[in-house]
């Protein structure tokens, strides 16, 4: 009925929500519904299994990149994508999507168009810590440097305890 009284109301609406319906039926049926969800920020931590958690940071010339002062959403954005941009580092340039299409696909042409047009072009990712630092507000000139830390902590008594730290990233601004 739905469908029906969109149909009447908009032939574009009804094409839309018919080529999305059409879409998920094809991505339901291949068994790749998981496939949406890496893209979300749909997983939280929870320390009553895990007392241990990991964070990400920035720095630009050994200074930590703040996103504090930043607008909420665009904070979120920022601490969403940096967690992402580093998990993408730390798997060795690959995203949950350049395993998951190899599994389900056998070497041919759609496997490649997919993986072309679902996962990040290495070159344009590599770009993206200037975009980070610039969207914080921090200006970018040459010779400055940024790196990627990744910080291991534990929950004790309702406080964050820092029990390791890593360099995953490094780079110079040519």
């Amino acid at each position: 009925m739905f469908l029906y009284r969109l149909l009447k109301y908009s032939s574009i609406g009804f094409s839309v929500v018919l080529v999305f319906i059409l879409f998920y039926a094809l991505v339901f049926y291949k068994k790749m519904d998981m496939v949406f969800f890496p893209y979300n920020s749909m997983y939280a931590i929870d320390f009553t299994k895990s007392k241990t958690a990991t964070a990400y940071a920035v720095k630009l010339n050994s200074s930590i990149v703040k996103t504090t002062g930043r607008a909420y959403w665009k904070k979120d954005l920022l601490e969403t994508s940096l967690n992402g941009y580093c998990k993408y580092i730390i798997n060795n340039h690959k995203v949950f999507l350049d395993d998951y299409l190899n599994q389900k696909f056998s070497p041919g042409q759609i496997k490649e168009f997919l993986l072309k047009r679902l996962t990040a072009d290495k070159d344009l990712a590599g770009l993206w810590p200037i975009w980070y630092c610039r969207s914080a507000g921090y200006p970018i000139v040459e010779n400055d440097e940024i790196e990627l830390l990744q910080y291991h902590f534990m929950m004790n008594d309702q406080q964050a305890i820092i029990t390791d730290s890593l360099s995953i990233f490094k780079m110079k601004i040519k």
